[in-house]
């Protein structure tokens, strides 16, 4: 597997608080997010008054901390290191996503939204200025504006050489099939640019667990993107924006066989009942504009078998505390389950017509 050019669809970076110094609004300093210590020494967020998130109690999170559960790597806010591990794991190229970033969305004041977005996304070009042809942004939004985000995002992609669009699974009450959210979509047809679709957002079931962040959050990010992927799907998405690409980030690829032969079975047994499609929801994983990542879980085989292999691309989740460093690019290329053509079409040319770079031709 050595002519292959190995993507990651989803890593991540750590926002430091000397972000703000530099890249932040002045007068708008006072109420920048901030790393602070809770009760119990642990860190979080400090977001418009709010410690984001609860260490304990309903929908507690991480209880080691923010920081210690995200930052397992320095290479999370050093470029060099990072790309130094890039090499160690054997990854060529890597989207970068946020961590508190991910949540800037929900910032109640509207121009604090926009500009601590503005401010990491600014941040985020400067970080991948170490390697701009292997360090790829995708855009923190104000997404509770549509209009500011597709200005944002816009410039992002424009401006600033990122390559995908970020939305959480739902925004609010606003799920990802509201009419709300077309001009965002509109604008990733018009620039050539994929949908990503992190988990997090929904928010399902946390209200149901205290203390228990092990059993929530496995969970709810598989939650989170069945959610996205039955609303874009069986909510006309994908039919209405005929150009339109889309990715579902981590929480495995192995539920899509699974769940998308339930959405099938719902739409032939309650004809009508999905009047935004016109075809059943599988039908619309065969042109490959719906790319769900793996992290090389036991059973990717049974994911490509059901899905195709055309739709699982590679993620690594660098530098998280369930990312496995440095394996995780091995723990495909040493697999005896896949074929070699599975393997370069997860790790690397399902990435490339999700962004709609060229494919890499291969020597036979």
């Amino acid at each position: 597997m050595s002519d292959l050019t190995v993507i990651d669809v989803d890593g991540h970076v750590f926002e430091p608080d000397s972000l703000w110094e530099q890249y932040l609004a002045p007068e708008m300093m006072d109420r920048r997010p901030r790393v602070v210590r809770d009760e119990r020494g642990t860190t979080r967020y400090q977001i418009e008054g709010r410690i984001i998130p609860p260490g304990t109690g309903v929908g507690a999170w991480v209880p080691e901390g923010i920081m210690e559960s995200a930052v397992h790597r320095d290479g999370a806010f050093d470029p060099k290191l990072r790309l130094a591990d890039m090499d160690e794991e054997g990854i060529d190229v890597a989207v970068l996503y946020g961590t508190s970033s991910l949540g800037y969305y929900a910032i109640d004041d509207p121009d604090l939204a926009l500009a601590c977005c503005r401010a990491y996304n600014d941040w985020l070009a400067d970080y991948c200025r170490a390697a701009p042809e292997r360090l790829k942004g995708t855009p923190a939004l104000p997404l509770r504006s549509i209009a500011d985000a597709v200005d944002e995002a816009r410039r992002a992609i424009v401006e600033l050489g990122f390559v995908s669009i970020t939305v959480p699974c739902a925004v609010g009450e606003r799920n990802p099939d509201s009419p709300e959210n077309d001009p965002l979509y509109a604008l990733a047809e018009e620039l050539d640019v994929p949908i990503g679709f992190h988990a997090g957002g929904c928010r399902f079931a946390h209200a149901r667990f205290v203390d228990s962040y092990a059993t929530l959050h496995a969970l709810e990010f598989p939650f989170d993107i069945m959610f996205a992927a039955a609303t874009v799907v069986c909510g006309g998405v994908l039919e209405r924006f005929p150009r339109l690409r889309v990715a579902l980030l981590e929480a495995g690829a192995a539920w899509g066989p699974y769940f998308f032969e339930r959405l099938d079975e719902h739409y032939e047994k309650r004809p009508g009942e999905m009047p935004n499609i016109g075809k059943p929801p599988s039908e619309y994983l065969a042109d490959g504009r719906l790319v769900i990542s793996c992290e090389g879980e036991r059973h990717l085989a049974h994911a490509l078998a059901g899905l195709g292999r055309h739709v699982v691309a590679y993620a690594s989740d660098y530098p998280h505390w369930d990312a496995e460093f440095p394996t995780t690019v091995r723990k495909i290329t040493e697999r005896d389950d896949l074929s070699d053509d599975d393997k370069a079409a997860v790790l690397e040319d399902n990435a490339r017509r999700l962004y709609g770079w060229p494919a890499h031709s291969r020597a036979m």
